[in-house]
């Protein structure tokens, strides 16, 4: 189950916080930084620019993915060492009940886990470990193409939206130009809005699309590891190694703080 994120709230709140202090500290006119059109304008044509690049699929998982942010993988320290506990555990499950036990020991939050079940599904077909390592492992390979298409989706939105914001602003001197013969001060006005739009385009960039894409390819290279170590945990369960052995191995997938403590059972 994925956990809140608070480090993506604290620095959305850090930002913010920065951007209205910057702005309350140079100007009593706060609202001279709000343009609907200028905004509408930015994220519109980004929006359009990505769906010509990519499936309109493709772009509205990226948008989900933005979303996501506030959300992290379970796939910690802590979380992985409970994977390890958890394969030492189905390895004597296996050893004493079979398939059958190993089926039935699964909890509710495994049994929505993917992964876990497409490994359970590989071991009750009877599939030898070099099989189970090999399917599962082209899953793994899959599922990362998945998320490397997200990732530079976003990373493509990062780049078109300060072009789109020059955009505006281009648009905005234009109709300022055309208009020199009038007051000085309007003109003065509407330089002023007419940069708008790159700031819109430069801060959708940089505090949007950008920590978006990290993100997202934090989280896949997060859980590629954890698949890493489940799929080693099918592979010993397939093997039907001892408890010691299979402690041993997948302690190598956790920090040293984080390993099981030797065990003593009979090999």
């Amino acid at each position: 189950m994925n956990r809140f994120s608070m480090s993506t709230l604290i620095g959305i709140a850090i930002a913010v916080s920065l951007f209205v202090f910057a702005i309350i500290s140079s100007t009593e006119n706060y609202l001279m930084f709000v343009s609907i059109s200028s905004l509408a304008l930015v994220a519109g044509s980004t929006f359009a620019a990505s769906l010509i690049s990519y499936t309109i699929k493709d772009v509205l998982i990226a948008i989900k993915g933005i979303f996501g942010t506030f959300f992290h993988a379970p796939t910690d320290s802590k979380h992985l060492r409970a994977h390890v506990e958890r394969f030492i555990e189905w390895g004597k499950i296996y050893r004493q009940q079979g398939i059958s036990g190993l089926e039935s020991s699964l909890t509710a939050a495994e049994r929505k886990d993917p992964f876990i079940v497409h490994g359970m599904e590989l071991l009750s077909s009877g599939y030898k470990n070099h099989d189970i390592r090999t399917i599962l492992t082209d899953d793994m390979d899959a599922f990362w193409q998945r998320m490397t298409v997200e990732a530079k989706v976003l990373n493509t939105m990062a780049v078109y939206s300060p072009g789109f914001g020059m955009v505006g602003t281009i648009i905005g001197l234009i109709i300022m130009l055309d208009n020199l013969n009038g007051d000085m001060a309007a003109l003065g006005k509407g330089l002023a809005l007419a940069l708008i739009t790159t700031l819109y385009g430069v801060v959708l960039a940089n505090l949007v699309f950008k920590p978006a894409a990290n993100q997202v390819t934090e989280k896949q290279e997060s859980l590629y590891f954890r698949d890493q170590l489940i799929v080693e945990g099918f592979v010993l369960l397939a093997e039907k190694q001892n408890t010691l052995y299979m402690q041993d191995r997948l302690n190598a997938y956790l920090k040293p703080s984080a390993r099981l403590q030797p065990i003593e059972e009979s090999l």
